[in-house]
């Protein structure tokens, strides 16, 4: 059985405002070198999404990650908010027992939806499949179920899956791994790297690169940058990159790259 670190794409992938507080609390049995995280932990999570080169002045979203617990299943629900109060996407994920069982995505503005739905293979327990499916309209079809891939990510689950692998990332070492594009109903390999320390505020931050393994598709996706605190907990200060809502161009509702700013209270 593969664990799904867990994410959200779009057209080649978006990544949605990520799980920025969840805790480490133990050792996957099937993937040693995975860790299992409390994606019920912190209860509220939120954020700012910038324009980028505004200076942090030109607010576009809103970002509010909230979590309940049920016994061993949390239900966590991510909603990005225009500033007129207009809640333009929302993310529904379900775990249980630090597992990802289904994801959901809204885009009101846009008008399109996806989902990801994790489950035994019948016809062999073992193996875990995965089925991502993409559609117009608010009730996406289900996809076809394929095998679930080792590492496989979506959005919630960028920052743990960072975390667990945060030596071999200060070594200077790559970390690569499956991430779900949802409007492509399939993954692709990208990986993690550092490319590079700051000081901000008394703090070294750590600068790290996510991009494609894929020389055909490193062209069409740009890379995505975080910036993470070097000491202490390796908060997620920010990233720059693809996040979920659309902007509106003209009577086109476009991509969005953005620069994503977390509150840390």
């Amino acid at each position: 059985m593969h664990t799904v670190h867990a994410f959200h794409p779009s057209r080649w992938f978006v990544l949605t405002a990520i799980g920025v507080g969840l805790r480490l609390t133990s050792m996957a049995a099937e993937a040693p070198q995975a860790e299992t995280f409390d994606y019920a932990e912190p209860k509220l999570i939120t954020g700012t999404v910038y324009e980028i080169g505004s200076e942090q002045k030109n607010i576009l979203y809103t970002f509010r990650r909230t979590a309940t617990r049920t016994n061993d299943t949390v239900y966590a629900e991510r909603r990005f908010i225009r500033p007129d109060g207009f809640v333009a996407a929302v993310e529904n994920i379900v775990y249980q027992s630090g597992r990802l069982v289904s994801f959901q995505m809204k885009e009101f503005q846009a008008n399109v939806s996806g989902t990801i739905d994790i489950a035994p293979n019948p016809k062999n327990p073992a193996q875990q499949n995965i089925g991502i499916g993409y559609d117009n309209g608010l009730t996406p079809q289900k996809g076809d179920p394929k095998k679930l891939q080792p590492d496989t990510v979506i959005d919630d689950t960028v920052y743990p899956f960072l975390l667990a692998h945060w030596d071999k990332l200060m070594k200077g070492d790559s970390v690569k791994f499956h991430f779900v594009a949802l409007e492509w109903e399939r993954t692709f390999m990208f990986r993690f790297v550092k490319v590079g320390e700051t000081k901000m505020h008394d703090h070294t931050h750590i600068k790290i690169k996510m991009e494609p393994t894929n020389l055909l598709v490193a062209p069409m996706v740009n890379p995505l940058f975080f910036m993470m605190e070097k000491d202490g907990d390796h908060h997620l200060v920010s990233y720059v990159g693809r996040t979920t809502p659309r902007v509106k161009k003209g009577k086109i509702w476009k991509y969005l790259d953005a620069e994503t700013v977390f509150d840390w209270k």
